[in-house]
């Protein structure tokens, strides 16, 4: 997250770019960009489950970079990073403001998956 807040504020890079901006962990375990085509066979096929598949199915797809940089990009991001804290039990807990709820919460799940998160439960509620 420090690397995309050190350039929200510029032009905001290219993929290419963030490529090497962003640590290697992360890039590498992002998807491969898909095809037009692939992309058109996926949402074919995705669209063709039900409510309960697709959320599944979200649920354990991995982002592609690109997909995951859109998300994050100053006009799109709809979170804020306010604080972050390990509690005793070794549970990490993430506070972020939000523009109104509900709210596009996609691209900071992805992060954390893609670290290595096992469990992501979003609550609703003030800060402590």
């Amino acid at each position: 997250m420090l690397a995309i807040l050190e350039h929200s504020g510029s032009q905001w890079p290219t993929v290419e770019e963030w490529s090497s901006l962003l640590p290697p962990w992360f890039v590498g375990a992002c998807a491969p960009e898909m095809s037009r085509e692939e992309a058109e066979r996926w949402l074919a096929w995705w669209r063709s489950l039900g409510p309960a598949e697709r959320a599944r199915t979200e649920s354990e797809r991995r982002w592609t970079l690109a997909d995951w940089l859109y998300w994050l990009t100053p006009s799109e991001r709809q979170w804020f990073w306010w604080d972050a804290e390990v509690d005793e039990g070794g549970e990490l807990r993430i506070a972020i403001e939000v523009e109104g709820w509900p709210t596009a919460l996609g691209a900071l799940d992805w992060l954390l998956r893609a670290a290595g998160a096992m469990e992501i439960i979003h609550e609703e509620g003030p800060l402590h």
